[in-house]
């Protein structure tokens, strides 16, 4: 099968990564895989990595007529089975087949709660919760039988040994939280230094990048904790990070998904996270998780104490996890879900009829 993907992109984010993993893993399993993406000097060389084909476009606003032209001459040169846009952009950028190509499902996958007005040519649909699947249903108006609930795997790779706690400037014996994500006031990154203020000994790592960086640190500043608090930039080590940790904390307040719930469960650490979309449709409080209200300062100080004085609790949080990873996040569960649903696409009477065409 052969398998394009399309993606605009930002400098950085989770949806990123996530079209990088399934590239990667894809191409692992032996599909043959080409993507399609804004440059980018993090995700770029992991794709060439992977030795995946990679095509870079614009991906610019309304009068880049170059993007469109090229992904047509792609679709071509490639003859794909599946076109899998990922978000709005690529969505928009990406042709529906018309008799001027060579036949191909176009699959949309939703990770967020996007107009669909975008959307109304992609042929089948990939949403990542059962809240986005209806979603796309009752907005768009799609058939339902058009769209299937699919999880992004939660894989965080091997830690390479090499980075140490001294090269982060965190005592050895200090309790570690560690946030993954964009420095964007959806993550809910203030609430988490506010309450962190309150969690004596501790040290933050946050991993990640963007627009409130500035403010952060300002913030971390005037709390009086910028020596317990680590920015650490964007990273492409996590496993590195996960596995030096000694518990994640996902502090958003708008998180139609949110892989890094799921990532902690897969690495073996307990798990604090708010009640935002995504993780509050998938966690179980006080069973895999400690799940607290969005912007809920006095229960996330509550809680991030509890996981640092109570071993039991986080005894029983990492093994219901990491059991919760295995049956529903694993890389393996994901891809043959995910094959599954462009099988069961590429053989409904419409694409049948498009490809004897």
């Amino acid at each position: 099968m052969k398998i394009l993907h399309s993606m605009a992109g930002g400098q950085s984010g989770g949806a990123e990564m996530a079209f990088v993993d399934m590239l990667r893993a894809q191409k692992q399993a032996g599909m043959d895989v080409v993507a399609m993406t804004r440059a980018n000097e993090q995700r770029s060389p992991l794709i060439r990595q992977a030795d995946i084909p990679l095509y870079e476009l614009p991906f610019s606003g309304v009068f880049d007529f170059k993007t469109k032209r090229s992904i047509e001459n792609i679709i071509k040169d490639f003859n794909p089975d599946i076109v899998q846009t990922w978000m709005t952009r690529a969505v928009q950028k990406t042709p529906a087949w018309h008799k001027g190509l060579p036949p191909f499902i176009k699959i949309a996958r939703l990770g967020g709660y996007y107009p669909m007005k975008h959307y109304q040519d992609a042929d089948y649909f990939i949403a990542q919760t059962p809240d986005l699947k209806k979603h796309i249903v009752e907005t768009g108006r799609i058939d339902p039988e058009r769209v299937r609930q699919i999880n992004q795997f939660a894989e965080v790779g091997q830690a390479g040994g090499i980075l140490t706690r001294g090269e982060m400037k965190t005592p050895h014996d200090a309790f570690v939280f560690l946030s993954l994500g964009r420095y964007h006031v959806n993550k809910g990154l203030d609430i988490l230094l506010r309450a962190f203020q309150s969690v004596p000994g501790a040290h933050l790592w946050l991993a990640g990048d963007g627009p409130e960086r500035a403010a952060l640190e300002n913030l971390a500043d005037e709390l009086g904790v910028m020596e317990r608090v680590h920015f650490l930039g964007w990273r492409t080590d996590r496993a590195d990070l996960l596995d030096l940790c000694d518990a994640v904390v996902f502090p958003s307040r708008h998180e139609p998904f949110g892989t890094v719930f799921a990532q902690a469960w897969a690495a073996n650490r307990p798990l604090i996270t708010t009640a935002s979309q995504g993780p509050a449709q998938f966690v179980r409080d006080e069973e895999d998780a400690l799940l607290v209200g969005i912007d809920d300062m006095p229960a996330l100080i509550k809680a991030m104490n509890r996981v640092v004085r109570d071993h039991a609790l986080r005894d029983i949080l990492v093994r219901n996890g990491y059991e919760r990873y295995l049956t529903e996040f694993t890389t393996q569960v994901v891809l043959k879900r995910t094959l599954e649903w462009y099988e069961a696409c590429l053989g409904a009477p419409a694409a049948q009829k498009r490809f004897a065409a």
